[in-house]
């Protein structure tokens, strides 16, 4: 019996069957370790609106940015992030279009420093560094206005980076690359726009930051990486098709901790040409919420933009818009957000370009943002 058990032939076959269960083991873990390494995630968010302006109300659903970020690790050293985003176009025959948000590789060369090639958001300010398109992860329902008409949200090209140095954990950003009036294709000239960006967290949950921008706008055209409304540039851009010189300062200062939450992003532009000489815009941002429990956050917040009637890229215009809300967190995946807000002047004078006249405008929203 005992040489039937433990005969040669059936060793050889409990060898093969181990030799195959430890291959088919090391595969699964190492395929388990390669998915660690990246991480796909979506996110989404549903709204409804009611609007009120001078021309009547409006009330809608709407289906918002459609967000699919990934990361992945490749090596020690070096890292892949990519966004790519469905979103609305009136020009486009479905009126929504796929959009190339970010494609960047990241190469940590020594320590905390790195060097990062592709698209990126510009490291303007500290929403445009640390928010993506999700909406989940916005503390409002809205980016702030100068979004669309002044920051220069994306960048084709190399930045250099420094992250958590010293005990004041100072960081900096140095880019370079495709301008206000670029594709992702292709540029005109030889004028790359060019940045730098300081900011350090002297305590927790403190960073404060300041930046500096400059780009030659070729032909006044505002090409895929200016503000997320651009087709509101083209009033400006049917009356002056001279090239522009844009210069942006800017300063933030966020605070985000267990309670309370500050932010403030404030913006001056300088837009020059040979014959009109300069105009000097500016922009502010403020926002505060102050979380009741782990659910609840209410909050307010002002916005102020304000275009000189010597701008020739953004065209004359001033907005104040001031904001009461709340956020509640379902899970750290789903959250809803509402605000109502009270817009002066109206709306419509954007598109009408004319002086800063007209009754004011009063909206409400109810955002459902998720994530998985």
């Amino acid at each position: 019996m005992a040489q039937r058990l433990y005969s040669p032939s059936r060793l050889r076959y409990f060898k093969k069957l181990c030799i195959v269960l430890f291959f088919f083991t090391t595969c699964c873990l190492k395929a388990q370790e390669e998915r660690k390494k990246t991480q796909i995630n979506f996110f989404g968010h549903l709204e409804y609106d009611f609007d009120k302006l001078s021309t009547g109300s409006n009330s809608y659903f709407s289906i918002g940015e459609q967000d699919f970020f990934i990361t992945s690790k490749l090596t020690d050293r070096i890292s892949f992030l990519g966004e790519n985003v469905i979103r609305y176009d009136g020009k486009s025959p479905s009126f929504f279009i796929p959009s190339i948000e970010r494609a960047q590789l990241k190469f940590d060369y020594y320590k905390n420093h790195s060097l990062i090639v592709g698209k990126m958001h510009t490291p303007i300010n500290h929403w445009n560094d640390v928010y993506h398109h999700g909406r989940l992860f916005f503390p409002t329902v809205d980016r702030p206005l100068a979004f669309s008409y002044l920051v220069p949200v994306h960048t084709l090209g190399i930045r250099l980076q420094g992250q958590n140095l010293g005990k004041l954990r100072f960081g900096y950003d140095i880019v370079t690359g495709n301008g206000i009036s670029s594709t992702d294709f292709s540029d005109v000239g030889l004028n790359n726009s060019v940045m730098a960006a300081v900011h350090f967290k002297p305590i927790d949950n403190l960073r404060i930051g300041a930046s500096y921008y400059y780009d030659y706008i070729q032909g006044n055209y505002s090409g895929v990486h200016s503000g997320h409304s651009s087709s509101i540039h083209q009033v400006a851009l049917a009356k002056y098709k001279g090239n522009v010189n844009f210069e942006l300062f800017s300063f933030s200062a966020a605070y985000f901790s267990d309670k309370l939450e500050f932010l403030n992003e404030s913006c001056i532009n300088k837009t020059g040409t040979d014959t009109l000489g300069i105009a000097v815009n500016m922009s502010s941002y403020t926002y505060l919420g102050y979380k009741i429990n782990d659910k609840y956050t209410p909050f307010i917040s002002y916005d102020f933009i304000d275009i000189s009637n010597k701008d020739v890229h953004v065209g004359h215009f001033s907005r104040n818009k001031i904001i009461l809300g709340c956020r509640y967190d379902v899970t750290h995946m789903l959250n809803v957000k509402l605000h109502v807000a009270k817009i002066s002047p109206n709306h419509a004078l954007i598109s009408s370009h004319n002086h800063n006249s007209g009754p004011d405008s009063y909206e409400f929203k109810i955002q459902l943002a998720y994530g998985f």
